[in-house]
């Protein structure tokens, strides 16, 4: 019966009926005026009559059915509306009043249906934003709108993001905007979040002048850093883009040859490579690439690839080459105990005289090792003399202290240090020569002892001698009283003589010894 309400349907009805009561009641008239024609007059007034009464009576009937099927429908319409899991709400488009807002909408901002009906749609949004709707209203258009997202308020303040699209039209006689709503707060936190997130990646991937770029498995260009397009652009000549294919090498050895960095790369090969290469105006230059294979659910879908300019380390390996030949070289040329201390790695290295000289075949790599064979009495002057060198940023110490050998006797030892500093003032490095002086320390004790012997046994006869000289007649030195003076000023030099070659004696053992070491 619900079909019957359609308007063509109830002209067509109205329409059949009419024609059948046509047909019916001239039929009847046609017989009346043949049989009875004191009676066609009178039919005639009761065919009109009829036809008024029972065409009203359709009429009635059919505007009623299709009045309840109008409000079925609309029923229908509502029930969708306030049943509808989308939140949406109808308002008045002059005062921007709420007309109706359905449960979804309700559940979503917390307010009771008769709180919404009694508020503006300026009320759920931030004060910051409601000239921006004011503005958004004022030239709002019948049909279907899309606004984007927007800010609104729950009751308990909590700030959502919401899409918003609209349609125009006409409702109970009003001007309306029906508003379909969709909460994108958690998709706006996330696409914020990731937002911030690529800002940091970009920052920390700009803020370095090494070089940082990715391809993908078909091998093109999926991101970069400013230096790498930078590079790329001062060497090449060429505007690298996202999505561009591998630029060609300087030549066909150089293009095979990155091509098969990248494949192995893409075969899930994490490899790193030195490339050297000439540059005009600048010399030699030396790269470390890095190339890391990119997965996704356990497949390679690219290569992340890390450039670094390492040609200044390149150099000061070769110096440093250059200075550990020189002192291999005067390792071998040297008798002292040559020793090296990175204070970065707390790492100590000695050559091999510390065998030869000290008996120690084996040394722990560490500074403690060393601490502990300097002589308990003299390793806090050491050690605290090392500090205030350093403090003072010398770069050479030197100190006298004991050193124990394997045998366990110690043995006097002369050490020269050069300290190295880093770019920020602390040092890194020390270097030492280590004299062993036991020897010359009792060969200075042998030349105090004859120095010892020399100043005090020749003092007497020395006095003596000048005593005796002082009584010399030196006016007449034929007198006869000068004859025993004279006796004895020559047992006086029989006796420094012997003295003499008493110290010429022990110098001989001394020299004698120097030269046997």
């Amino acid at each position: 019966m619900s079909h019957l309400l359609s308007p063509l349907r109830t002209v067509l009805i109205y329409f059949a009926a009419g024609v059948l009561w046509i047909l019916l009641t001239d039929s009847l008239l046609q017989w009346l005026a043949e049989h009875s024609p004191a009676l066609l007059l009178g039919g005639q007034y009761a065919k009109g009559f009829l036809f008024v009464l029972l065409s009203s009576i359709m009429l009635f009937w059919l505007l009623s059915k299709s009045r309840g099927s109008v409000r079925r429908l609309e029923m229908a319409y509502i029930r969708v509306f306030r049943e509808s899991p989308q939140p949406m709400w109808i308002y008045d488009r002059k005062t921007l009043e709420y007309v109706d807002v359905n449960d979804a909408a309700i559940h979503l901002y917390g307010y009771t249906l008769e709180e919404f009906l009694n508020m503006t749609i300026l009320q759920v949004r931030p004060k910051e934003e409601i000239q921006k709707v004011l503005d958004a209203t004022r030239f709002a258009t019948t049909g279907f709108q899309n606004f984007g997202t927007w800010k609104h308020l729950k009751k308990d303040g909590t700030l959502i993001f919401v899409d918003i699209r609209t349609f125009g039209t006409h409702y109970k006689g009003r001007e309306v905007e029906i508003v379909s709503i969709s909460d994108v707060t958690d998709k706006h936190i996330a696409f914020e979040a990731l937002s911030r997130q690529e800002l940091l990646l970009n920052s920390i991937m700009n803020s370095t002048d090494d070089l940082i770029w990715a391809v993908d498995d078909r091998k093109t260009y999926t991101a970069f850093n400013n230096s790498f397009r930078d590079i790329i652009h001062q060497y090449t000549g060429h505007e690298v883009h996202v999505g561009d294919p591998l630029l060609p090498g300087a030549n066909e050895a150089e293009a095979l040859r990155w091509q098969q960095y990248y494949d192995r790369g893409l075969q899930g090969e994490a490899h790193t490579v030195e490339e050297t290469r000439e540059l005009n105006g600048i010399g030699v230059s030396v790269a470390e690439i890095h190339f890391r294979p990119m997965r996704k659910q356990q497949r390679v879908v690219g290569v992340s690839c890390f450039a670094r300019d390492i040609t200044e380390r390149k150099q000061q390996e070769l110096s440093l080459q250059k200075a550990l030949d020189r002192y291999d070289m005067v390792s071998f040329a040297t008798s002292n105990v040559i020793w090296d201390y990175d204070l970065v790695t707390n790492s100590m290295h000695w050559n091999n005289n510390l065998a030869t000289k000290f008996g120690h075949r084996k040394a722990d790599e560490t500074e403690d090792w060393w601490e502990r064979h300097v002589h308990p009495e003299d390793a806090p002057m050491i050690i605290s003399g090392l500090k205030l060198a350093i403090a003072e940023k010398r770069t050479t110490y030197a100190a006298e202290y004991r050193f124990l050998c394997a045998d366990g006797q110690y043995r006097h030892v002369f050490d020269r240090v050069y300290i190295s500093y880093g770019e920020e003032g602390h040092p890194i490095r020390m270097i030492g020569a280590m004299e062993d002086i036991e020897d010359k320390k009792l060969y200075v004790e042998e030349l105090q002892k004859v120095a010892h012997m020399s100043s005090h046994s020749l003092r007497r006869p020395v006095a003596s001698m000048l005593g005796v000289v002082g009584l010399i007649n030196k006016d007449n030195l034929t007198d006869p009283a000068n004859l025993p003076l004279l006796a004895g000023i020559e047992k006086i030099a029989k006796e420094m003589d012997e003295i003499i070659h008493t110290v010429a004696d022990k110098c001989n053992r001394i020299f004698q010894g120097v030269e046997d070491k």
